[in-house]
């Protein structure tokens, strides 16, 4: 990315090594994201309604909430029949009607199968962009869904995987980051971004690193898909995991002894994860009691502390208050 022009726009807030571009335009605070996948269930309805939720998920960890998309197709008509294109696109359709998001157009390729969409959005009024680099010492880190989806994905692909395992990530994976977005907007949090490629500890890693504080990581309580460890065992493991080990493990240290399967875990890729929440404790008890009063799943998973040699130290035993 050292190729690409800077800018002197004032207009801009946020662009490069953010989740989203974001810039002001007649007073309003604009969002806009792109993102594309490969089909990672064999269902092409449900395929397209996981690429649309997790297209949409980077606007609401900024905060934004969605309103206009573009479709982006790669499609192959020689070899795939186009009932399975249909199907596609009304997931994505149904996912993008369930969120609100007006699809406005698109542009296709013929070449393997990809979609995913361009998106527009925006910041509600009384609200405020939400960065990365917001974290400061002291501050806790809350997880909106469990780990595990690549492990089950690749499950998927490699026929190991349960019918019950397909229906639960796939459920998982279909739910919008909408109602998370829409309880921590109540609360003064400090940064949020969403688990996706790089897994927990490279999305983590990125909130250290832009906000300069070190992150402790409770190992014990992250939550995770019921078989993650069985299939990884059985060999469901995703090259995501080796790639984002080999990218972040030198920001890593582990206090406590972690299996194999503990470990890579963390840096599991996530398609259409969770939202890293960061909040500073006072603040957090609100948090609480907005996602327990809507019936959402919110998981505290450690907190920022001053800045160390290591980005992130993952501790095992640790009592959270309730």
């Amino acid at each position: 990315m050292r190729n690409l022009p800077g800018s002197s726009d004032q207009k801009i807030i946020a662009g490069i090594g953010e989740d989203v571009f974001a810039f002001t335009h007649q007073n309003e605070t604009l969002l806009q994201t792109v993102d594309i996948i490969t089909p990672i269930v064999d269902d092409p309805y449900q395929f397209g309604a996981i690429a649309v939720a997790n297209a949409l998920s980077d606007i609401y960890a900024k905060g934004g909430v969605p309103k206009y998309a573009l479709n982006i197709i790669e499609f192959p008509i020689s070899s795939l029949p186009l009932s399975y294109l249909e199907s596609m696109i009304k997931g994505g359709a149904d996912k993008a009607m369930e969120a609100g998001v007006a699809i406005v157009g698109g542009h296709t390729i013929d070449d393997s199968p990809k979609y995913g969409f361009s998106v527009t959005g925006f910041i509600p009024e009384g609200g405020k962009f939400i960065s990365k680099s917001g974290a400061k010492s002291g501050d806790l880190i809350f997880l909106t869904k469990p780990l595990g989806i690549g492990i089950y994905t690749t499950a998927i692909d490699h026929k190991l995987a349960s019918e019950q395992q397909v229906n639960e990530v796939v459920e998982l994976m279909m739910t919008l980051n909408r109602d998370a977005s829409a309880a921590f907007l109540k609360v003064d949090i400090h940064a949020c971004t969403d688990v996706t490629g790089f897994g927990l500890l490279g999305h983590l890693s990125e909130v250290a690193e832009k906000s300069r504080v070190s992150i402790e990581i409770y190992n014990d309580k992250i939550p995770h898909l019921d078989d993650v460890f069985p299939l990884l065992e059985q060999g469901a493991v995703p090259e995501g995991i080796i790639k984002n080990h080999y990218s972040f493990h030198k920001n890593v240290l582990h206090r406590d002894a972690l299996s194999r399967e503990e470990e890579y875990l963390l840096f599991d890729p996530q398609t259409s994860g969770g939202l890293l929440i960061i909040v500073s404790p006072e603040q957090a008890e609100i948090l609480k009691r907005y996602f327990s009063d809507k019936s959402l799943p919110l998981y505290e998973i450690g907190k920022a502390v001053e800045q160390k040699e290591k980005l992130i130290e993952t501790i095992k035993n640790i009592k959270i208050k309730s």
